[in-house]
Protein backbone atom coordinates (compact mmCIF):
# COMPACT_ATOMS: atom_id res chain seq x y z
CA UNK A 1 0.00 0.00 0.00
CA UNK A 2 1.23 3.41 -0.85
CA UNK A 3 2.39 5.61 1.96
CA UNK A 4 0.97 9.07 2.25
CA UNK A 5 3.80 11.58 2.33
CA UNK A 6 2.79 14.69 4.19
CA UNK A 7 4.32 18.09 3.91
CA UNK A 8 7.10 18.89 6.34
CA UNK A 9 5.78 19.62 9.78
CA UNK A 10 6.43 23.09 11.08
CA UNK A 11 9.77 23.24 12.91
CA UNK A 12 9.64 25.75 15.71
CA UNK A 13 11.33 26.37 19.02
CA UNK A 14 10.08 26.52 22.58
CA UNK A 15 13.34 27.90 23.91
CA UNK A 16 16.46 28.79 21.97
CA UNK A 17 15.63 29.17 18.28
CA UNK A 18 17.68 26.33 16.81
CA UNK A 19 17.21 23.20 14.75
CA UNK A 20 18.23 20.08 16.61
CA UNK A 21 17.04 17.44 14.13
CA UNK A 22 16.65 17.74 10.38
CA UNK A 23 13.22 16.30 9.61
CA UNK A 24 13.23 15.40 5.90
CA UNK A 25 9.58 14.43 5.75
CA UNK A 26 6.77 12.92 7.75
CA UNK A 27 5.07 9.73 6.59
CA UNK A 28 1.62 8.56 7.58
CA UNK A 29 1.93 4.79 7.47
CA UNK A 30 -0.92 3.24 5.50
CA UNK A 31 -2.10 0.50 7.83
CA UNK A 32 -4.87 -1.81 6.58
CA UNK A 33 -8.42 -0.49 6.66
CA UNK A 34 -10.01 -0.78 10.07
CA UNK A 35 -6.71 -0.97 11.95
CA UNK A 36 -6.37 1.62 14.69
CA UNK A 37 -2.90 1.65 16.21
CA UNK A 38 -2.62 1.95 19.98
CA UNK A 39 1.16 1.72 20.43
CA UNK A 40 4.09 1.47 18.04
CA UNK A 41 7.69 0.51 18.85
CA UNK A 42 10.34 1.01 16.18
CA UNK A 43 13.08 -1.56 15.71
CA UNK A 44 16.57 -0.19 16.47
CA UNK A 45 17.40 -0.12 12.74
CA UNK A 46 14.15 1.76 12.03
CA UNK A 47 13.06 -0.62 9.28
CA UNK A 48 10.01 -2.09 11.02
CA UNK A 49 7.84 -1.65 14.07
CA UNK A 50 5.60 -3.65 16.36
CA UNK A 51 2.10 -2.24 16.74
CA UNK A 52 -0.75 -2.98 19.13
CA UNK A 53 -4.41 -2.25 18.49
CA UNK A 54 -6.94 0.04 20.14
CA UNK A 55 -9.90 -2.31 19.93
CA UNK A 56 -8.31 -5.67 20.71
CA UNK A 57 -5.31 -7.50 22.09
CA UNK A 58 -2.68 -8.72 19.65
CA UNK A 59 0.64 -7.59 18.22
CA UNK A 60 1.74 -7.21 14.61
CA UNK A 61 5.12 -6.53 13.04
CA UNK A 62 4.79 -3.96 10.25
CA UNK A 63 7.45 -3.61 7.56
CA UNK A 64 7.86 0.12 6.92
CA UNK A 65 8.95 -0.40 3.31
CA UNK A 66 5.93 -2.50 2.30
CA UNK A 67 3.41 -1.89 5.14
CA UNK A 68 2.95 -5.67 5.33
CA UNK A 69 1.62 -6.92 8.68
CA UNK A 70 2.88 -10.13 10.27
CA UNK A 71 1.09 -11.44 13.35
CA UNK A 72 3.33 -11.93 16.41
CA UNK A 73 0.75 -12.67 19.11
CA UNK A 74 -3.03 -12.89 19.29
CA UNK A 75 -3.18 -11.84 22.96
CA UNK A 76 0.01 -9.80 23.46
CA UNK A 77 -0.11 -6.15 24.42
CA UNK A 78 2.19 -3.25 23.56
CA UNK A 79 2.73 -1.91 27.07
CA UNK A 80 6.48 -1.71 27.77
CA UNK A 81 7.26 -3.94 24.80
CA UNK A 82 11.00 -4.34 24.09
CA UNK A 83 13.00 -5.02 20.92
CA UNK A 84 16.54 -6.32 21.28
CA UNK A 85 19.51 -4.37 19.96
CA UNK A 86 20.15 -6.96 17.24
CA UNK A 87 16.67 -6.27 15.76
CA UNK A 88 15.75 -9.94 16.03
CA UNK A 89 13.89 -10.50 19.31
CA UNK A 90 10.66 -8.94 20.59
CA UNK A 91 9.80 -9.38 24.27
CA UNK A 92 6.21 -8.72 25.32
CA UNK A 93 3.48 -9.48 27.83
CA UNK A 94 0.68 -11.81 26.79
CA UNK A 95 -2.53 -11.51 28.79
CA UNK A 96 -5.31 -14.06 29.22
CA UNK A 97 -8.26 -14.54 31.58
CA UNK A 98 -8.40 -17.70 33.69
CA UNK A 99 -11.43 -19.73 34.73
CA UNK A 100 -11.62 -17.51 37.81
CA UNK A 101 -12.17 -14.55 35.42
CA UNK A 102 -8.98 -12.88 36.62
CA UNK A 103 -6.29 -11.67 34.23
CA UNK A 104 -2.98 -13.55 34.04
CA UNK A 105 0.21 -12.44 32.33
CA UNK A 106 2.93 -14.45 30.60
CA UNK A 107 6.22 -12.89 29.49
CA UNK A 108 7.16 -14.16 26.03
CA UNK A 109 9.69 -13.54 23.29
CA UNK A 110 9.48 -14.06 19.56
CA UNK A 111 12.36 -14.51 17.12
CA UNK A 112 11.67 -12.23 14.15
CA UNK A 113 13.75 -14.34 11.75
CA UNK A 114 12.12 -17.68 12.53
CA UNK A 115 8.81 -16.68 14.10
CA UNK A 116 9.52 -19.02 17.02
CA UNK A 117 7.93 -17.97 20.31
CA UNK A 118 9.07 -19.02 23.77
CA UNK A 119 8.05 -18.35 27.35
CA UNK A 120 10.48 -16.12 29.23
CA UNK A 121 8.51 -16.02 32.48
CA UNK A 122 5.64 -18.37 33.49
CA UNK A 123 2.05 -17.25 33.71
CA UNK A 124 1.40 -15.19 36.82
CA UNK A 125 -1.05 -12.75 38.34
CA UNK A 126 1.81 -10.29 38.80
CA UNK A 127 2.89 -7.97 36.01
CA UNK A 128 6.59 -8.71 35.64
CA UNK A 129 9.10 -5.93 35.11
CA UNK A 130 11.59 -6.80 32.41
CA UNK A 131 14.26 -5.41 30.11
CA UNK A 132 16.41 -6.55 27.20
CA UNK A 133 20.15 -6.96 27.01
CA UNK A 134 21.38 -7.82 23.52
CA UNK A 135 19.03 -10.66 22.51
CA UNK A 136 18.20 -11.77 26.02
CA UNK A 137 15.17 -10.99 28.14
CA UNK A 138 15.86 -10.08 31.75
CA UNK A 139 13.12 -10.62 34.32
CA UNK A 140 12.76 -8.64 37.48
CA UNK A 141 11.08 -9.26 40.78
CA UNK A 142 10.80 -6.28 43.12
CA UNK A 143 13.41 -4.49 41.05
CA UNK A 144 15.98 -7.30 41.09
CA UNK A 145 16.87 -8.62 37.65
CA UNK A 146 17.44 -12.29 36.99
CA UNK A 147 20.54 -12.53 34.79
CA UNK A 148 23.56 -10.31 34.42
CA UNK A 149 23.29 -7.40 32.00
CA UNK A 150 26.29 -6.13 30.06
CA UNK A 151 25.05 -2.54 30.36
CA UNK A 152 22.96 -0.72 32.99
CA UNK A 153 19.25 -1.53 32.98
CA UNK A 154 16.56 0.77 34.43
CA UNK A 155 13.27 -0.47 35.89
CA UNK A 156 10.32 0.72 37.94
CA UNK A 157 8.72 -1.22 40.76
CA UNK A 158 5.77 0.28 42.64
CA UNK A 159 6.78 3.81 41.68
CA UNK A 160 10.43 3.44 42.69
CA UNK A 161 13.32 3.47 40.20
CA UNK A 162 16.09 0.89 40.11
CA UNK A 163 19.33 0.47 38.17
CA UNK A 164 20.91 -2.94 37.63
CA UNK A 165 24.65 -3.03 36.87
CA UNK A 166 27.02 -5.99 36.93
CA UNK A 167 24.34 -8.18 38.47
CA UNK A 168 23.63 -5.75 41.32
CA UNK A 169 20.34 -3.85 41.56
CA UNK A 170 20.26 -0.51 43.39
CA UNK A 171 17.43 1.82 44.32
CA UNK A 172 18.00 5.20 42.63
CA UNK A 173 15.97 8.15 43.94
CA UNK A 174 17.27 11.51 42.65
CA UNK A 175 14.14 13.29 43.94
CA UNK A 176 13.82 11.16 47.06
CA UNK A 177 11.39 8.36 47.85
CA UNK A 178 8.62 9.67 50.10
CA UNK A 179 5.57 10.67 48.07
CA UNK A 180 7.39 10.24 44.74
CA UNK A 181 6.31 8.18 41.77
CA UNK A 182 8.83 7.58 38.97
CA UNK A 183 7.92 6.68 35.38
CA UNK A 184 9.45 5.95 31.95
CA UNK A 185 13.10 5.35 32.95
CA UNK A 186 15.59 4.93 30.12
CA UNK A 187 19.36 4.55 30.19
CA UNK A 188 21.27 6.64 27.64
CA UNK A 189 22.92 4.83 24.71
CA UNK A 190 26.36 5.25 26.31
CA UNK A 191 25.08 3.88 29.65
CA UNK A 192 26.07 6.96 31.62
CA UNK A 193 22.73 8.71 32.31
CA UNK A 194 19.11 8.00 33.18
CA UNK A 195 16.11 9.74 31.61
CA UNK A 196 12.97 9.57 33.76
CA UNK A 197 9.74 11.31 34.77
CA UNK A 198 8.50 12.17 38.25
CA UNK A 199 4.74 12.52 38.59
CA UNK A 200 3.82 16.11 39.42
CA UNK A 201 7.34 17.39 38.75
CA UNK A 202 8.33 16.61 35.17
CA UNK A 203 11.14 15.07 33.16
CA UNK A 204 14.73 14.79 34.39
CA UNK A 205 18.14 13.45 33.40
CA UNK A 206 20.63 12.32 36.06
CA UNK A 207 23.90 10.43 36.21
CA UNK A 208 23.67 6.63 36.29
CA UNK A 209 24.17 6.69 40.08
CA UNK A 210 21.27 9.14 40.55
CA UNK A 211 23.44 12.22 41.12
CA UNK A 212 23.05 15.64 39.50
CA UNK A 213 19.40 15.54 38.34
CA UNK A 214 18.69 18.19 35.71
CA UNK A 215 15.12 19.25 34.88
CA UNK A 216 14.08 18.89 31.24
CA UNK A 217 10.57 20.35 31.45
CA UNK A 218 7.25 18.57 31.42
CA UNK A 219 8.03 16.15 28.61
CA UNK A 220 6.13 12.90 28.96
CA UNK A 221 7.13 9.43 27.72
CA UNK A 222 10.53 10.79 26.67
CA UNK A 223 13.09 8.62 24.88
CA UNK A 224 16.75 9.06 24.00
CA UNK A 225 17.52 10.08 20.42
CA UNK A 226 21.26 10.13 21.14
CA UNK A 227 23.45 10.74 24.19
CA UNK A 228 22.72 14.47 24.16
CA UNK A 229 19.18 14.63 22.78
CA UNK A 230 15.79 13.44 24.04
CA UNK A 231 12.36 13.40 22.38
CA UNK A 232 9.18 13.59 24.43
CA UNK A 233 5.59 14.73 24.19
CA UNK A 234 4.15 18.02 25.38
CA UNK A 235 0.75 16.61 26.28
CA UNK A 236 -2.39 18.35 27.53
CA UNK A 237 -5.80 16.92 28.39
CA UNK A 238 -9.07 17.98 29.98
CA UNK A 239 -9.10 15.09 32.42
CA UNK A 240 -10.95 12.84 29.99
CA UNK A 241 -9.36 13.16 26.56
CA UNK A 242 -6.25 14.59 24.95
CA UNK A 243 -6.71 18.19 23.84
CA UNK A 244 -3.25 18.65 22.31
CA UNK A 245 0.05 16.82 22.09
CA UNK A 246 3.21 17.57 20.16
CA UNK A 247 6.66 16.04 19.99
CA UNK A 248 9.59 18.07 21.31
CA UNK A 249 13.31 17.42 20.78
CA UNK A 250 15.58 18.83 23.49
CA UNK A 251 19.29 19.08 24.18
CA UNK A 252 19.70 17.78 27.72
CA UNK A 253 22.40 20.22 28.82
CA UNK A 254 20.79 23.39 27.47
CA UNK A 255 17.45 25.10 26.99
CA UNK A 256 17.54 24.37 23.26
CA UNK A 257 14.32 22.73 22.08
CA UNK A 258 12.62 22.06 18.77
CA UNK A 259 8.96 21.35 18.07
CA UNK A 260 8.81 18.44 15.62
CA UNK A 261 5.06 18.32 14.92
CA UNK A 262 2.22 20.77 14.38
CA UNK A 263 -1.17 21.22 16.02
CA UNK A 264 -2.79 19.42 13.06
CA UNK A 265 -2.06 16.09 14.77
CA UNK A 266 -1.96 14.97 18.39
CA UNK A 267 1.46 13.30 18.42
CA UNK A 268 1.91 10.85 21.27
CA UNK A 269 4.37 8.25 22.58
CA UNK A 270 7.52 8.68 20.48
CA UNK A 271 9.79 5.80 19.54
CA UNK A 272 13.26 6.13 18.03
CA UNK A 273 14.92 4.12 15.27
CA UNK A 274 18.27 4.60 13.52
CA UNK A 275 17.13 7.47 11.29
CA UNK A 276 13.50 7.98 12.24
CA UNK A 277 11.06 8.77 15.03
CA UNK A 278 7.54 7.37 15.19
CA UNK A 279 4.41 8.43 17.02
CA UNK A 280 0.74 7.53 17.25
CA UNK A 281 -2.41 9.62 17.59
CA UNK A 282 -5.58 9.13 19.67
CA UNK A 283 -7.38 8.42 16.37
CA UNK A 284 -5.22 5.33 15.82
CA UNK A 285 -2.94 6.82 13.18
CA UNK A 286 0.74 5.88 12.90
CA UNK A 287 3.34 8.39 11.68
CA UNK A 288 7.08 8.24 11.06
CA UNK A 289 9.39 11.27 10.96
CA UNK A 290 12.35 10.59 8.68
CA UNK A 291 15.50 12.23 10.02
CA UNK A 292 18.53 13.32 7.99
CA UNK A 293 21.79 13.31 9.95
Amino acid sequence: MKKIILSLFLIASLGVNAQILNVKNTTKVAVPAGVKVSTAQLSPDGKWAVISHQSSLGLDKIDLSTNKLTRISDTGNGFDLKISGDNNTVIFRESNYGTDKRRYTTLKSVNISTGATKVVSPTTRDTRVFATDAAKALKANAGTFVGEATRPVASINRGSMYITQNGITTLVAPQGVEGKSYLWPQVSPDGKKILYFVVGEGCFVCNIDGSNPIAQGVLRASVWYDNNTIVGMDHKDDGVKTTSSKLIAKRINSSTTQVLTTSSVKAMYPSVGANNISFVTPQGEFFVLNISK
